[in-house]
């Protein structure tokens, strides 16, 4: 009988395989997966409570659980690839059982040229967001894509739970601008530290953008900085890539903190636009005069 796991939102799992002889092979359980997290972080996974602890303590803790949650969500992934596979490869022999060699040969040969295909569109793409990094950089001339600036200067005063937040908002914004079919040349700004470290664990190397450790005004020219503020008093109504780069704050938005973009444009003295929400709210199924999305 499994032992019960000590995390109570986490119940004993046990995949088993039939191995070549017939037998059931138990693979790893949940259990195993706690143990192990709970001895490589020494004990703090089971024991999250904060009580008593000092500042330094319970950033370690918390540290421990988020370490052990990314552990577990690896482990399933896993296991659900292994079973996404295993259905897959199922249902493949059932259809070439139900079908003669003549029509197998046929499914299989239109299957090659799907996967053909399917290659030479993610060369393509592939190819259009390198053509857009290349053209969109400082200096870009009038056939460049469309400029967008992730300014990174807001993360120096940021704790460290912001700034793994801020890395995974622009992982996710680099993976969207790799699959869109215009991709913009997406460019991270007074790029450094602490950001960096807390960026390598997430693949930051991988990223496909442009990575500056200038700041946006010193890269392309206070007079092509557009910066993106909710706070703004003038819409952004028109789109001009030649010209202009627009300027995202890197702050994690989880709380508005008002008047922040705002000023930093105002100390800069570069073009402040929000986005037009207000001018396009019933078109968006938001209610009219609606500023802001949340």
């Amino acid at each position: 009988m499994a032992e019960k796991s000590n995390c109570p939102h986490l119940e004993p799992e046990k995949d088993k395989r039939i191995s070549e002889g017939g037998a059931t092979e138990p693979e790893t359980t949940w259990n195993d997966i706690i143990d192990k997290a709970n001895t490589q972080f020494n004990g703090s996974v089971l024991n999250p409570s904060t009580s008593g602890r000092s500042h330094t303590k319970r950033d370690e803790v918390w540290e421990a659980r988020r370490r052990f949650n990314n552990l577990r969500r690896r482990e399933k992934a896993k296991v659900s690839h292994k079973a996404r596979v295993e259905a897959a490869r199922v249902a493949q022999e059932a259809l070439e059982a139900s079908m003669s060699a003549e029509q197998w040969a046929e499914w299989r040969e239109a299957q090659e040229a799907e996967r053909v295909q399917r290659i030479a569109a993610e060369a393509a793409q592939a190819e259009r967001l390198a053509a857009a990094l290349a053209t969109g950089g400082p200096g870009a001339g009038p056939d460049s894509a469309l400029r967008i600036v992730i300014d990174c200067s807001f993360s120096p005063e940021s704790p460290p739970k912001e700034l793994r937040s801020l890395c995974k908002q622009i992982e996710n914004s680099s993976a969207i601008n790799k699959r869109y079919p215009r991709p913009a040349c997406l460019t991270l700004t007074s790029w450094g530290e602490p950001l960096a470290s807390a960026a390598a664990p997430c693949g930051a190397a991988g990223w496909r953008l442009v990575k500056l450790e200038e700041g946006p005004a010193e890269a392309f020219g206070p007079t092509a900085v557009v910066v993106l503020s909710p706070d703004a008093a003038e819409p952004l109504l028109d789109l001009d890539s030649e010209r202009c780069v627009y300027v995202i704050g890197g702050i994690v938005d989880r709380t508005h903190r008002k008047g922040l973009t705002l000023k930093y444009a105002e100390a800069r003295q570069v073009e402040c636009r929000r986005l037009p929400i207000a001018e396009h709210a019933e078109q968006l199924g938001l209610g009219k005069g609606t500023r802001k999305c949340t």
